[in-house]
């Protein structure tokens, strides 16, 4: 009897030692795969089977958990070398080095010209190519930390935010109808370029709701400047060749409320064609939830606080005592 348990002891061990040392096919190039961000151990295993990498799934979430990293196997694409054991494998994905990936952080309210701008300075995208094919897609494209894999393209990138904004908002916009979906985005965009965060987006979303219910002009700075720039950006984008990025904090929009344009809120009524910007989660939130009765608003000089009126004369007063105008 003492010698079968030895005998049995000796085969599990072998059996072991063959799962955790042999490599589970030989290969001459390094292989891919994703690991994608919340994933238990045992789905990374199951992803790491399917690849081909490993020929036991639970001898790798069983090695995970021996050596205290069933909770830190990290997100991300992985470049794994040819021929390396169950062992290495769960290392690199324990400690990260084999990630193939950049981590990009797109924050709330950039515009399709400032991600171009991010994904260039990581080396992801050749500058103005990304907002040149996906500029119709202003306002979907949800601003979130992201990990991209090198080499990827830039049809991958764009089709990994916009199904982030997707999942994201499933609870918040998945109920409505496309024409409600998008007037509610396009608001958010807005106010991301308008407002502080907090409550002053609520009250600024309950301004633009009140000015469209009167049938009063917007009147707001931020989508004339777009506007501006959409209109130089694709006019420095023929097919083929060189684009030039535009910067919509920096555009001037006294001449440019003159000039009469889709986006120009001064000249037209009611909401711009698409999107300005790319909102989060706050802003719209804020758009469903509009506060206040007021009909004029304006930041500080330094941009920390805002102030509402209800009247012309109240925005005006306002507009001396803070701005000295």
């Amino acid at each position: 009897m003492a010698l079968l348990t030895l005998v049995g002891l000796l085969v599990v061990a072998g059996l072991v030692w063959y799962f955790m040392i042999f490599p589970a096919v030989s290969r001459s190039q390094p292989t891919e795969v994703e690991i994608t961000k919340g994933e238990s151990a045992r789905a990374v295993a199951q992803t790491l089977k399917d690849a081909g990498l490993i020929r036991s799934s639970r001898m790798f979430v069983w090695y995970a958990a021996l050596r205290g990293w069933t909770h830190s196997l990290e997100a991300g694409y992985y470049l794994i070398p040819a021929n390396v054991s169950l062992e290495e494998i769960a290392y690199l994905i324990a400690t990260g080095i084999a990630h193939n990936d950049v981590a990009v952080l797109i924050p709330e309210g950039y515009n399709i010209w400032q991600i171009d701008e991010r994904l260039a300075d990581f080396k992801l995208v050749e500058r103005g190519q990304f907002a040149k094919t996906y500029y119709l897609r202003e306002g979907h494209l949800f601003p979130d930390t992201y990990r991209f894999r090198k080499g990827g393209t830039m049809a991958e990138i764009e089709q990994k935010m916009e199904d982030n904004f997707n999942v994201r908002n499933v609870v918040l916009l998945g109920p409505l109808s496309e024409s409600a979906r998008e007037r509610i985005i396009t608001i958010a965009s807005i106010i991301e370029k308008e407002s502080l965060r907090g409550r002053d987006m609520n009250l600024v979303a309950g301004v633009i709701e009140n000015r469209v219910r009167i049938g009063m002009p917007l009147q707001i700075d931020a989508t004339v400047s777009y506007g501006s720039c959409l209109r130089k950006f694709l006019a420095s984008s023929p097919a083929g060749g060189p684009v030039s990025n535009c910067f919509v904090n920096l555009e001037p929009v006294g001449k440019e409320i003159h000039i009469d344009s889709a986006f120009n809120s001064y000249t037209r009524k009611g909401f711009p064609p698409r999107p300005i910007s790319n909102p989060g989660a706050e802003a719209l939130n804020a758009v469903l939830n509009p506060k206040g009765d007021y009909l004029y608003y304006l930041s500080s000089r330094d941009g920390r606080q805002m102030f509402f009126a209800k009247t012309g004369a109240e925005h005006v007063a306002n507009r001396r005592k803070y701005l000295g105008l």
